[in-house]
């Protein structure tokens, strides 16, 4: 069977399921993840469009189709973020191939909405060609109508979708968004305005987030049309309190535009509502990952309803994920445990990049009952100082790092995660192509990559050394080996007389080799 014909056959039985309604079962969720892998997303794609362009296309196909290319769209994404190149050149391919079809043929407008939501649903860009074709074919398709919808109507199915969503400003804003993806930064202005002079609250409040956006023209323009409020004595208190709140998450130069914002609400907001509080269940940490990731889970519970909150940061990047899922049983919480986070000092990152974190860190923040987040950058070398100030001389002098390099011999062992510590990207593949030899490439990561490289590992050795600690029992030094570790990366230590730093040069070619 060729590649072809096997997409077509998963598609059919996918579209079988998703017309049955029943939700798809664990082979359609693994049917995107399994055809990324096997490098055959741009295949997947070219199904979809073959179909689209059908006299009579079957929309079941179809919709099938984009549900697995959101899936294998995801899955390139962690990869490519995790250093893998080959990812990274899959979703390029993936890109140029619908920039080809995108100038050589019309594709409809629902297609068009499907292939563009599985890029956003995956947290990836769709290029402009895919958003220039979508605001081309809404053009067309408003040229055909008879009229434009009137403002009632618009109204109308503002008040369906805040229903449909338990009234929920942050999961009505992720709908939303996801939606807005598919069109250029420019459009989403318009659509934050849109939502702030919306009837429903929870519209008005989901406008907010546009305010999250990268672009600082959309960010703007986003609280522009938030304190326009206002001035229709619309505002809730929830929108000033989000804004005192997520002032010290931006950059300086667009703390003047909350400011204003703070001050044209706050005299006409409503009187805050009771906040019945969560009650924190347990958290989970999961350790750093080769590409600086790191996440924390929090189980929170109000009543008999459960809530899961994740946090991902993710080093050079800030806080990258950040979301909220209420109304969970026990057994769905610890089924959804796999994700991402870590603490607030990953907001200073995004500060200083000037992009601002996810807007539903708000909604993190809000239901954990935590107090004002300010960013503040902590040095690898200042957290290492930390974490070993109270040991005694003895599990810090010299004898106690030789223990700890020797001890890290073995962490992979334990430690699944450290299968990932491994250098990857461009940089690699100038690096190593040239050569011939394993022993040649490893020598050469050792000599003239890693020694560049010795503070990033460092840093994931101290954020380990500090996750570690807080789940330790007693006489379990694993924790201080990794604080020890990262101390030698940061001083003069050569990089032979660490073995970790060994054993990732080696990885590092490993994994250029099984690229």
């Amino acid at each position: 069977m060729t590649p072809r014909t096997a997409i077509t056959q998963i598609a059919k039985m996918i579209g079988q399921e998703l017309e049955a309604g029943a939700g798809p079962s664990e082979g359609a969720l693994a049917a995107g993840p399994m055809l990324a892998e096997a490098g055959a997303t741009t295949e997947l794609v070219d199904r979809l469009l073959a179909e689209a362009r059908r006299k009579r296309p079957n929309n079941r196909m179809i919709e099938a189709y984009a549900f697995m290319l959101e899936a294998a769209l995801g899955t390139l994404r962690v990869q490519a973020n995790g250093g893998n190149v080959e990812a990274d050149q899959a979703i390029a391919e993936v890109r140029r191939g619908l920039d080809y079809t995108l100038a050589k043929d019309g594709i409809a407008l629902e297609v068009l909405m499907l292939v563009a939501r599985a890029f956003a649903r995956a947290e990836l860009d769709p290029g402009r060609a895919l958003q220039e074709a979508m605001m081309s074919a809404m053009e067309a398709q408003s040229a055909s109508m008879p009229a434009a919808p009137r403002p009632q109507d618009i109204a109308d199915h503002f008040a369906e979708l805040a229903a449909a969503l338990d009234n929920d400003p942050f999961a009505i804003y992720t709908e939303l968004a996801t939606t807005a993806a598919a069109f250029p930064a420019e459009h989403h202005a318009a659509m934050a305005a849109a939502l702030a002079i919306s009837d429903a609250a929870a519209m008005r409040e989901a406008a907010l987030g546009f305010a999250f956006s990268p672009d600082p023209a959309v960010s703007a323009a986003a609280l522009m049309a938030v304190s326009q409020q206002g001035r229709r004595g619309l505002v809730s208190s929830n929108v000033v309190d989000r804004l005192v709140r997520m002032r010290a998450w931006f950059s300086e130069t667009r703390r003047p535009t909350i400011d204003t914002t703070i001050r044209e609400l706050r005299p006409k907001a409503a009187l805050p509502l009771p906040v019945q509080r969560w009650e924190i269940r347990s958290v989970l940490a999961s350790l750093c990952d080769g590409a600086g990731a790191q996440s924390l889970f929090v189980l929170a519970k109000r009543g008999r309803r459960l809530a899961l909150a994740s946090l991902l940061v993710k080093s050079e990047v800030g806080v990258a994920d950040a979301w909220v899922r209420n109304g969970m049983t026990k057994a769905e919480a610890d089924a959804v445990i796999a994700q991402i986070v870590a603490g607030a000092e990953a907001l200073a990152t995004n500060v200083a990049r000037d992009v601002p974190p996810p807007f539903g860190l708000l909604q993190v923040a809000e239901t954990l009952g935590l107090g004002p987040l300010h960013p503040e950058i902590i040095s690898s070398a200042a957290l290492v100082e930390a974490l070993i100030a109270d040991l005694p001389p003895a599990r810090t002098d010299k004898a106690a790092a030789l223990v700890a390099h020797q001890a890290s011999v073995k962490w992979e062992l334990e430690f699944e995660t450290l299968a990932s510590w491994f250098e990857a990207g461009e940089a690699v593949e100038r690096l190593l192509q040239p050569l011939r030899t394993r022993k040649r490439r490893i020598d050469a990561v050792a000599a003239q990559l890693l020694p560049t490289r010795r503070r990033f590992w460092a840093e994931r050795c101290a954020w380990m050394a500090a996750t570690l600690r807080e789940g330790a029992d007693e006489g379990d030094n694993t924790w201080s080996d990794f604080a020890l570790v990262a101390r030698d990366l940061l001083g003069e230590r050569p990089l032979e007389g660490i073995p970790l730093a060994t054993r990732i040069a080696a990885a590092t070619v490993e994994a250029f080799e099984q690229r």
